[in-house]
């Protein structure tokens, strides 16, 4: 068996792409071909008379809105500009957060359902100045980071360990083949919903996504302290 090489790089996934038909999306925010099983849908509207570029407006399926999101389009990448909205499926303003050339810059303002503030944030190209969190009552708590990611058990260094000495290499490896994946880490921190969407010879495909799927456990992803699925995406480089 061969020495293997893994190059690794784990990103959150954002599922949008431009389209200026509606797209229905599944509860994971991926795209479906019909809107059968979906929870959502999105239309992205051309905006020449603002600052930005294109406006994404997210609803839930049965119209309510979920989101407006502003971005310009630079090499087919999404480049998050000015004030985004997200809502709470009955109406209400969930949180608010402002964007400059891709990053968040400026306030984040959380609320809850019954329009008491949850938490404000002041951010300054992605980097957390301030902070503070209050509960439904609106009284004062410990903070915590808005978002926290999931994390493999034992960290990084434990995942890149776990590929290297489980990735089975097919005997006949001669070349660099790369194979991307794409999953989610659901609530319960079970890897699910995996696909392949950079392909290479088939068995590089199957011991990807078998190494994927037998992962143990994560710690689930937060989102304003609330447990949510989480989508990755993972390339795996295979060189001698």
């Amino acid at each position: 068996m061969k020495n293997l090489f893994l190059s690794l790089i784990l990103t959150v996934i954002s599922f949008s792409v431009f389209a200026q038909d509606t797209i229905y999306m599944d509860n994971n925010y991926q795209e479906l071909d019909k809107k059968e099983n979906a929870k959502y849908f999105k239309i992205v509207t051309p905006t020449p008379d603002k600052d930005y570029e294109f406006l994404r407006t997210t609803y839930f399926v049965d119209g309510a809105k979920k989101a407006e999101q502003s971005y310009d389009l630079k090499d087919e990448k999404k480049i998050y500009e000015g004030l985004h909205k997200h809502y709470y499926e009955s109406g209400e303003l969930f949180h608010s957060i402002e964007f400059k050339n891709g990053k968040m810059h400026g306030e984040l303002v959380a609320y809850w359902k019954n329009g008491i503030k949850r938490r404000h944030d002041y951010f300054k190209r992605n980097k957390l100045k301030k902070g503070t969190v209050w509960n439904k009552a609106g009284e004062e708590i410990e903070y915590f980071h808005f978002e926290i990611p999931p994390e493999f058990p034992g960290g990084q260094k434990a995942l890149q360990k776990y590929l290297i000495e489980n990735i089975k290499i097919p005997t006949y490896h001669n070349s660099m083949q790369r194979v991307v994946i794409r999953f989610t880490i659901n609530c319960e921190g079970n890897t699910t919903d995996i696909k392949i969407v950079e392909e290479a010879p088939a068995e590089y495909m199957v011991e990807a996504y078998r190494v994927v799927k037998e992962m143990p456990k994560w710690k689930p992803g937060k989102q304003f302290g609330e447990v949510v699925n989480v989508s990755y995406s993972l390339p795996l480089v295979f060189q001698k």
